[in-house]
């Protein structure tokens, strides 16, 4: 089985865009069972590090993630 971040960073960075849509199904998986790990948060980063452009929304998301993780 493939490893989930380069799967995952494949689709989100395909276009060099994150998109609302990607966001709001990033967003679904991540808070899915209440909790929030490092990894996770790290993956974020990476997207946002990696993406061309990419929406406020991502940022809200990492801040979200940020939050619950504390």
């Amino acid at each position: 089985m493939a490893e989930w971040r380069k799967v995952a960073k494949a689709f989100a960075l395909a276009d060099n865009h994150v998109s609302e849509r990607e966001v709001d199904i990033l967003r679904e998986a991540f808070f899915a069972d209440g909790n929030v790990s490092k990894s996770e948060i790290d993956f974020l980063h990476e997207i946002k590090a990696e993406a061309k452009t990419s929406v406020q929304l991502l940022d809200n998301l990492i801040e979200d993630c940020e939050k619950k993780r504390t």
